[in-house]
């Protein structure tokens, strides 16, 4: 009877040894359930705020527009500068085959406009340069400052050419008129569009929109306001020369 009862006893107590450590071991387990739930939904660094800078793909992504945006930018050159040429070897070409070929004076504004066209090449680099150093207020300023120096322009052509029609310089009285006619405005065409696209990317940039392919527009839009100063460089020497 001792014996049985003995033996009871160390069978009852072998079970509650047995069961202690199921017990103690649980906790460790749903403690380590709970630490990788924790780590599947906790975000990488980067993400949770949203940076796409931090993100190499994205990087790739800015990189190849702004490489395409630029390569259609200039494919453009090729037609503009086609066009440039053509009448220019038609001024040459006229101003030579007869004695009707008067020169006159150009309107002193047109040193104004150059001299803003000039700067606003400047303010439009220092544009890109900000957007570069991620100076959001700097990139504002100086797109603003850059439209504004593209509309000064126009308005001091537009200047130019009622200073012509007051002296009685039209059109079609002269040859060398049309000329003059024909490239300032040909090229003020030609910048209203780089100035619409400026001022475009200005408006947009002062809202605070970050779109994926803001910088491809920046750039694009400054090489093609650099193209349309240099452009007019060549045509105000060569204006002064043949007037």
């Amino acid at each position: 009877m001792h014996l049985t009862q003995h033996l009871r006893g160390s069978l009852a107590n072998k079970a509650m040894g047995n069961s202690t450590p199921a017990t103690l071991e649980q906790p460790s387990l749903v403690s380590f359930s709970e630490h990788q739930r924790i780590d599947i939904d906790t975000p990488a660094d980067g993400e949770a705020s949203g940076l796409g800078n931090s993100n190499p793909a994205t990087s790739d992504f800015e990189a190849l527009a702004v490489h395409r945006y630029k390569l259609g930018v200039s494919v453009g050159f090729g037609g503009i500068i086609m066009i440039f040429a053509a009448l220019t070897s038609a001024m040459v070409v006229r101003s030579g085959l007869s004695d009707d070929w008067k020169s006159f004076g150009l309107p002193s504004v047109l040193w104004f406009s150059t001299i803003a066209l000039l700067v606003s090449s400047f303010t439009v680099e220092k544009a890109k340069r900000a957007l570069r150093n991620s100076n959001e207020n700097g990139l504002r300023t100086w797109l603003a400052v850059t439209t504004v120096l593209g509309v000064a322009f126009l308005v001091s052509q537009w200047m130019g050419w009622l200073n012509l029609t007051e002296r009685g310089l039209y059109l079609a009285a002269n040859p060398s008129h049309s000329f003059f006619y024909v490239f300032t405005v040909g090229h003020g065409l030609h910048l209203l569009g780089g100035l619409l696209a400026v001022g475009y990317v200005t408006g947009r940039v002062w809202c605070g929109h970050h779109w994926v392919t803001r910088s491809a527009a920046i750039e694009a839009a400054a090489l093609y306001w650099h193209f349309m100063d240099v452009l007019w460089l060549y045509l105000f020497v060569l204006l002064l020369v043949w007037r």
